[in-house]
């Protein structure tokens, strides 16, 4: 047992090592120290599934697999002594005794709330609406409810969610594009996620036209003028947008909990960069300048924003749009061919020229800072 936490200790050297930026025998002597301090029931937590890897014949597959399977689960269960929500979503940091990063599922170091606070998929598009049920010609007439005993009263209410400052911000007024590759469906661009131009490109390329006919039934590309006017709360962090939330059907999901930030801040816009790889996509894409965006209903407004807690932007109507076909031209599906830089670049100055043809009158504006700060929004 003493071998098999040895063995331990030198992998998270290298592993946190590479996570810190700091040269794997300086890690090595804070590890060695520790291990002499670690507890018998770190020793009685890896004993079972070492003993059996130990015992088991080399040409034991399926039992190895087992025991393997057994090992990642006590490696899994030891970071269970910190929480994502604590430390925030993003890059482990000096102190932390579990992993909130994208790719810790893959070395079995995420905290035990890792999929419930970070993990966030790619959002997708909200539903058409939908016509309302009819009412039934002849209802039944519903029973009576039988009596209830009264609820017991509360022993301890909760506390009050922090409010945000309501009034005006002094916040710098942003006006620019935002797109949104959307079906036939019609509706406000309310509790949605939105994007410049080349991150709407690489959500068509790499979620949509994967499929044919397209998935989600996507058949164009709006085009919104936003208003934009940070709230007070958000200034004091010195950040025009917050984080970039994803909104699936139109509900928020993350990462964290939305609800606790949006009291805390306002109904702040998010918006990510590509490069930043957080909160998504994760990985390099070949649309270097791809920037998304989240648009929570409760900070709509329909004057010009003020910055007040439920008036952070407001956008015009009707947008501007192209279509799928009208951007395909005679190449076809083909348009989508090579992923690279070049060929990108030349995808979305393909739409920007197209939206310049259809809308002459439309002003040519200046894009969105982005200025979102990981450390200051969450800490």
């Amino acid at each position: 047992v003493k071998h098999h936490s040895l063995v331990w200790v030198v992998w998270m050297a290298r592993y946190s090592a590479r996570m810190m930026s700091v040269s794997p025998h300086t890690f090595l002597m804070f590890a060695a120290i520790s291990f002499v301090a670690l507890p018998s029931a770190l020793c009685q937590g890896l004993r079972g599934a070492a003993g059996q890897l130990d015992d088991l014949p080399p040409d034991n597959a399926t039992d190895t697999a087992l025991a393997l399977e057994e090992t990642r689960s006590n490696l899994t269960a030891l970071w269970s002594w910190g929480y994502c929500l604590q430390y925030g979503c993003g890059p482990f940091q000096w102190g932390q005794f579990c992993g909130c990063q994208p790719g810790c599922e893959h070395w079995y170091t995420c905290c035990s709330d890792y999929e419930e606070t970070c993990h966030v998929p790619a959002p997708t598009p909200a539903p058409a609406n939908l016509p309302p049920t009819p009412a039934p010609a002849n209802p039944p007439v519903p029973a009576p409810s039988p009596a209830k005993p009264p609820a017991p009263a509360p022993v301890s209410p909760p506390a009050p969610a922090p409010v945000p400052p309501s009034g005006p911000s002094d916040g710098t007024h942003y006006t620019f594009y935002v797109y949104r590759a959307q079906s036939d469906a019609s509706y406000p661009p309310k509790n949605v996620n939105a994007a410049n131009l080349e991150g709407a490109m690489w959500y068509l390329q790499n979620e949509v036209m994967t499929e044919d006919p397209p998935k989600f039934g996507i058949t164009r590309i709006l085009r919104y003028k936003v208003q934009m006017r940070a709230p007070a709360g958000l200034l004091t962090k010195g950040m025009n947008f917050g984080v970039r939330y994803a909104y699936d059907s139109q509900k928020c999901t993350g990462p964290g909990k939305c609800e606790t930030m949006y009291s805390k801040y306002g109904f702040f816009v998010g918006c990510n960069k590509f490069e930043s790889m957080y909160p998504f996509p994760t990985m390099q894409t070949h649309y270097p300048g791809g920037i998304w965006y989240s648009f929570p209903g409760q900070g709509a407004c329909d004057a010009p924003a003020t910055g007040a807690a439920t008036c952070t932007y407001s956008y015009t109507l009707p947008p501007e749009e192209i279509s799928l076909a009208e951007l395909e031209g005679s190449k076809g599906r083909s348009f989508w061919d090579n992923d690279d830089d070049t060929a990108n670049a030349a995808k979305v100055q393909a739409a920007a020229d197209l939206f310049k043809q259809k809308y002459p009158k439309s002003a040519d504006l200046e894009p969105s800072p982005c200025d979102f700060n990981y450390e200051k929004f969450w800490n």
